[in-house]
C-alpha cells in the first residue's frame, strides 16, 4: 500500500500549512465521532481494511489513508458536515452513518442525498439534490449483496433519496448500519460493510444504462432489484410520498446532477399514486425511455 498524504487532498492551514499539493482525485470517506454507528463503521475500516494514519489532522481529527481512499472524522451531525469542499477535491464523498427505523429491522442501506420537498428537516437545502454517481451506488449494493451470507439477519436495501448534505460539489453516497442501537455497535456487520465498500471503490465497473427512479416506498424494492440484479445504475430515487413535488424543474435537476448521461426512467408503475399522469408527462419532456417495473 502506498502512502501519499497529498493524493487528492487539499490541506488547509487548519491541517498542514506546509502541504498545498493536489494530486490524483481521491475518494473521501466521512465519519462523525458523535454517532456510534458512524464510529463503528469507521473503526471497521481502520481495523480490517489497512487504513493507516497520514499524520495529517483535519479539524483536530486524524486523516487515514489506503491508497487513493481517505477516511476522516468530524464532530457533529452526519447530515450537517463542515465545508468539506474547502479541504478536499475528490471523486466522491462516502458518508458512514447509522440507520434508524421504527421497525427496528436490522438493515444495511445506501442512498443518494437530496430534498425533493419544500422542507429540509435533516440537512441540506429544500428542493435541492446533492450530486450522485449511479455506478458507485450500484457497485456497492452488488458488493454488499455478494456478502449477504455473512450477515444473514440483515436486510440489504437501497433507500430513496433523502436528507442532506445537498450542496457539495462532488457525488455523495450514504452507507448506513442499523436500525437500532443494537446494530449500531455490531462489529461483524460493520466489517462486512467495510469489506464491501473497499471492494466497490477499488474495482469500479462501467455501467451504460444510467437511470433515475420514481415511485414505490422509502425502501423501493423494485428499483433495488433493477440495481442489484439488472443492468441499470440509478442515481436519484423519488418515492411515492414526494411525487407531488416532482415537476420538470426537479427532474432536470435529477438529470443534471447525475454523473453520466441519463437515458432511462425506472418507474414503479403501481407505486406512483395519484401523480402518475403528471409525472409521466414531465418525464416525456426529457426524452427518457420509461422502464415499467
Amino acid at each position: 500500500m502506498g502512502q501519499n498524504p497529498t493524493v487528492g487532498l487539499l490541506c488547509t492551514p487548519f491541517s498542514n500549512p506546509e502541504a498545498v499539493a493536489q494530486g490524483e482525485p481521491a475518494t473521501v470517506i466521512i465519519a462523525t465521532t458523535s454517532e456510534i454507528g458512524s464510529r463503528t463503521l469507521a473503526q471497521a475500516l481502520i481495523r480490517t481494511q489497512s487504513f493507516d494514519s497520514t499524520g495529517i489532522h483535519l479539524n483536530n481529527s486524524p486523516v487515514y489513508q489506503r491508497d487513493s481512499l481517505f477516511l476522516t472524522f468530524f464532530e457533529g451531525t452526519i447530515v450537517n458536515p463542515p465545508s468539506l469542499d474547502d479541504f478536499f477535491s475528490p471523486k466522491a464523498y462516502i458518508f458512514l452513518s447509522r440507520h434508524s427505523a421504527e421497525s427496528g429491522i436490522p438493515s444495511l442501506t445506501a442512498h443518494t442525498t437530496g430534498n425533493f420537498s419544500d422542507k429540509a428537516e435533516l440537512g441540506g437545502m429544500a428542493r435541492e439534490l446533492g450530486r450522485a454517481d449511479p455506478g458507485l451506488l450500484k457497485d456497492y449494493m452488488i458488493a454488499l449483496t455478494n456478502r449477504s451470507e455473512r450477515v444473514p439477519d440483515y436486510e440489504i436495501t437501497v433507500e430513496a433519496t433523502h436528507h442532506g448534505p445537498t450542496s457539495l460539489s462532488r457525488p455523495v453516497l450514504f452507507v448506513e448500519l442499523g436500525s437500532t442501537s443494537k446494530q449500531w455497535g455490531d462489529k461483524n456487520a460493520a466489517e462486512v460493510v467495510a469489506d464491501a465498500l473497499v471492494d466497490a471503490l477499488t474495482k469500479r465497473a462501467i455501467w451504460d444504462k444510467v437511470a433515475i427512479g420514481f415511485g414505490g416506498t422509502h425502501y423501493p424494492k423494485k428499483i433495488k432489484e433493477a440495481v442489484v440484479k439488472g443492468e441499470f445504475a440509478v442515481s436519484f430515487i423519488a418515492p411515492k410520498y414526494v411525487l407531488e413535488y416532482v415537476n420538470e424543474v426537479m427532474i432536470e435537476q435529477m438529470i443534471q446532477k447525475t454523473m453520466g448521461p441519463v437515458r432511462f426512467a425506472l418507474v414503479d408503475w403501481k407505486g406512483l399514486g395519484p401523480h402518475k399522469e403528471k409525472l409521466l408527462k414531465a418525464i416525456s419532456k426529457f426524452g427518457l425511455e420509461v422502464v415499467r417495473l
